[in-house]
């Protein structure tokens, strides 16, 4: 379908009384999202890597501990200067949400002093992200991927640079630079919507430019719309969050009964007692979607009126007394290459996780069952295992699964039951 006329068509779905507004969870239900703040407070370690979503996600929060989220800026202040000082790998999307963090912080992020030296983040932001559309054109991908670039144009508009969008644009509604894989991403579809959205409230965009603009919106909020479930979940329940984001601020797009807001926030509600978004990055993504807010609004906070009053120790929910431990199957596969299919019987505490049952199996058959996993900020990931390591540029990575059902929680957070089937699986995506 055409893009004009898809627009034409959305729009024509609008009137008066059916406009989409912004929810977000009442008094009563505040306590869910405080569980999720102190989540991410607790989860602040000086010698940890700074995750600036975690940041960015307090920083937009009605309610603040903030002798911790000056210690999280000051770190990543630090972070960010000793990156660019010692070269380490600082990719485009990262410096991206460093960018939006500091920005949320009332911090200038092109002019970040520490370790007696400073850095101007959004200039180094503006030559990565050139690097990604150089890329592009001779390479037909990015250095990184949309996801990224998506979050490099959101960064750069709130800083009112002036940035070339071409890569992001769906004018016909073919949004393959949006799929991972066969699947399209609402992920990465959501963080371009805010970043087009940014864009096209520009002054300086001509009404062509705009309507270029609008149109590239309108066809990913139809496929974020199309990736709905009946539940209110989005794509799946890590992707929620940043759907709720996008379609919060596209309502031109559609019309309230293609989404119904509330139905998506009380699921959200629902999964936060059952441990969902006990990840501090998973928590991060969720958030901002739960008390109104989204990544547009770092534009317009003040820190001056933040009030100091979220406390940091944590209920921990009462809890049943379960069998001591439990049994399961667990199995390395190399789906690619069809090399090996080993499997091993491993009996562990009730409540462990997925990567419990490998370090036991591991060192119960260091040959077979070894394995290598590499920190990031959702937590570790698995990079090998039996010696074969996951290929970027094969396109292949380990697969968590249950059975045949691939797992939506990493490795470190997914906790799995008696007599289930894990499976780890050299894939392609």
């Amino acid at each position: 379908m055409h893009c004009r006329i898809l627009l034409a068509l959305l729009l024509g779905l609008l009137s008066p009384g059916l406009e989409a507004k912004k929810c977000s969870v009442n008094e009563n239900e505040q306590s869910s999202v405080t569980y999720l703040l102190r989540q991410m407070v607790n989860s602040y370690n000086p010698n940890d890597i700074p995750n600036p979503s975690i940041l960015l996600a307090l920083r937009l929060a009605r309610d603040h501990s903030l002798t911790t989220e000056k210690e999280m800026i000051k770190q990543l202040k630090e972070d960010a200067v000793s990156r660019v000082q010692n070269n380490v790998t600082f990719s485009s999307g990262t410096v991206a949400l460093y960018v939006l963090a500091l920005q949320a912080s009332c911090d200038d992020p092109q002019n970040v002093s520490a370790l007696n030296s400073s850095v101007n983040l959004v200039q180094l932001l503006q030559k990565k992200y050139n690097d990604e559309l150089e890329n592009i054109q001779h390479h037909s991908s990015p250095i990184t991927n949309y996801y990224q670039l998506g979050l490099d144009v959101l960064a750069l508009c709130l800083q009112n640079v002036s940035v070339n969008i071409s890569a992001l644009l769906v004018p016909t509604c073919e949004a393959r630079q949006y799929t991972y894989g066969s699947q399209f991403s609402v992920d990465t579809a959501s963080v371009a919507v805010l970043g087009l959205t940014c864009v096209k409230a520009r002054k300086d965009l001509s009404e062509a430019e705009k309507k270029k603009v609008r149109c590239s919106v309108c066809c990913l909020v139809k496929k974020i719309l199309n990736k709905g479930a009946s539940c209110g979940v989005i794509g799946n329940i890590y992707s929620t969050g940043l759907a709720m984001q996008a379609l919060s601020v596209s309502d031109e797009c559609y019309s309230r009964p293609l989404w119904n807001c509330n139905k998506t926030l009380q699921k959200v509600l629902r999964e936060i007692p059952l441990s969902t978004f006990d990840n501090p990055m998973a928590a991060s993504q969720i958030t901002p979607s739960l008390e109104g807010k989204t990544y547009l609004d770092v534009r317009g906070k003040t820190c001056a009126a933040d009030q100091d009053n979220l406390t940091i120790s944590t209920t921990v929910p009462p809890t049943t007394s379960p069998p001591a431990n439990i049994t399961v199957t667990y199995t390395v596969v190399d789906g690619v290459n069809n090399t090996f299919n080993n499997s091993i019987i491993i009996t562990v505490p009730l409540g462990s996780t997925f990567l419990t049952v490998m370090q036991k199996a591991q060192a119960s058959n260091n040959n077979t069952f070894s394995f290598t996993v590499t920190p990031s900020s959702w937590g570790p990931y698995v990079t090998s295992v039996h010696g074969l390591a996951a290929s970027d540029s094969e396109r292949t990575y380990w697969q968590l699964l249950s059975g045949s059902n691939p797992l939506m929680q990493g490795v470190g957070d997914y906790k799995p039951l008696d007599g289930e089937n894990l499976v780890v699986k050299l894939s392609t995506y």
